[in-house]
Order: C-alpha cells, then sequence, then structure tokens
C-alpha cells in the first residue's frame, strides 16, 4: 500500500520551485516566480500551499559539523529483543532526544536499526553508547562504523519530472 496515490499531483511550476528552494533556501520569490514562470504573488501562494499540504516540511541551515567541532561520523546498527516491542516507545524517542543522532531508521534486513551520529571525541561516542544501553533495554547490542570520509551530505529530495 502506498500512500502516494492519495496524493494531489505535483505540478510543473511546483516541481521547479521545490528543486530550485532545495538548492537555495535564501532564494527570493522573485527568483522563485521568474524560475517557475509565475508572477511574484502566485508564486508565493504556491510556495504557501506546498507547505500547506506538508510538501514542504521546514526550512533548515546545513551546518559543517566540523566548524562545530564535530569531527567524528558513525554509522551505528541496533539489535533489538524482538520480544518486548513494548519498549520500542521508549528507544524511539530516546532517539529523537538525543541532539547527537542526526538520523535514525527502522529497517530491514541485518540489524533493527541504523543510526547517523556525529560526535567530538571517541570518548563522547563511548559515553553516548553506554547511555544508551543503560536507557534502553531493548537494545541487545549495537555496531559501529566510522566515516573514514564525507563523500556527500544533502537533505534534498529529488524532484523527478512528471512522468519520469
Amino acid at each position: 500500500f502506498c500512500s502516494f496515490s492519495k496524493m494531489k499531483p505535483i505540478s510543473k511550476s511546483d516541481r521547479v520551485i521545490l528543486d530550485l528552494m532545495q538548492k537555495d533556501g535564501r532564494v527570493t520569490i522573485e527568483a522563485v516566480a521568474e524560475a517557475a514562470g509565475l508572477s511574484p504573488s502566485s508564486a508565493q501562494r504556491r510556495v504557501q500551499s506546498l507547505r500547506k499540504q506538508k510538501i514542504i516540511t521546514g526550512d533548515a541551515v546545513v551546518v559543517d559539523p566540523k566548524a562545530l567541532g564535530f569531527g567524528l561520523s558513525m554509522i551505528v546498527g541496533l539489535e533489538v529483543e524482538h520480544d518486548r516491542p513494548e519498549l520500542a516507545l521508549a528507544l524511539h524517542r530516546w532517539v529523537a532526544a538525543r541532539p547527537e543522532i542526526q538520523n535514525a531508521w527502522h529497517v530491514t534486513g541485518r540489524g533493527d536499526y541504523i543510526l547517523s551520529v556525529i560526535v567530538q571525541s571517541v570518548e563522547d561516542f563511548d559515553a553516548l553508547m553506554e547511555r544508551l544501553m543503560a536507557d534502553n533495554r531493548l537494545v541487545r547490542k549495537y555496531t559501529t562504523s566510522v566515516a573514514l570520509k564525507t563523500l556527500k551530505r544533502t537533505l534534498a529530495v529529488p524532484v523527478l519530472q512528471e512522468g519520469a
């Protein structure tokens, strides 16, 4: 079952707006209007509509983690006790509350959760994992991979052309 089938189709103008705004969050409404072939007031209404429909869910400033001392990126796999589903909500809340955890996914395959974590030091990572294990009885074990080099970092979603 795919919930996308109930979504209203996105127009060509909306696709141009989404693509442009993802590339530059500070783009002016005049530039958006010009790129989308709309008047500024029409472009503003389209942007407001995209927000109201929750297609645009927020605005973000992208910060280089290293500039703030977060030089280590870790990918963490969690394995959980499957016979304890009542503890999953507590784990989800714990993960959501930790600013060091940048992204988290409940996954299929090897492991149950994948976390993307940034820390300032190995000691900070060890402390975070100790807290995770102490606070979350659901977690059986974790595995860690250290990111040696960031090849790509983005929040942008591809804006495919209609019919693509």
